[in-house]
């Protein structure tokens, strides 16, 4: 394993090991490594690996010199974080009720 592979799995360890991460996947040329089961990876990959790749589109579309790094979606039960680095597609799932709502706009 080369050493950006070694760092993606040092990641991939810290994350699942969070009380309030219900996932990790992480991608790159070699495969998925995952922690969820293979209907759900399944589920996850086919709706967010294209909403990423639209958002990259998009910020490419407003600004040529540009990147987009990270995003996250939050939902009333979940909050999905979509990163990328050093050549790694990072998602995780986590648990909304473990985010911390002090900051969030009253509805």
């Amino acid at each position: 394993m080369d050493h950006i592979a070694n760092e993606a799995e040092e990641i991939y360890q810290r994350l699942i090991r969070k009380k309030s991460v219900l996932g990790v996947m992480v991608f790159n040329e070699n495969g998925i490594r995952t922690s969820m089961d293979n209907a759900t990876t399944t589920e996850m990959t086919n709706a967010l690996v294209p909403l990423n790749d639209l958002a990259r589109k998009t910020v490419k579309d407003l600004d040529p010199d540009n990147d987009l790094l990270f995003f996250r979606i939050r939902t009333s039960k979940n909050e999905m974080m979509i990163g990328v680095d050093e050549g790694h597609l990072y998602i995780v799932i986590q648990d909304a009720r473990f985010i911390r709502t002090q900051h969030m706009p009253k509805q």
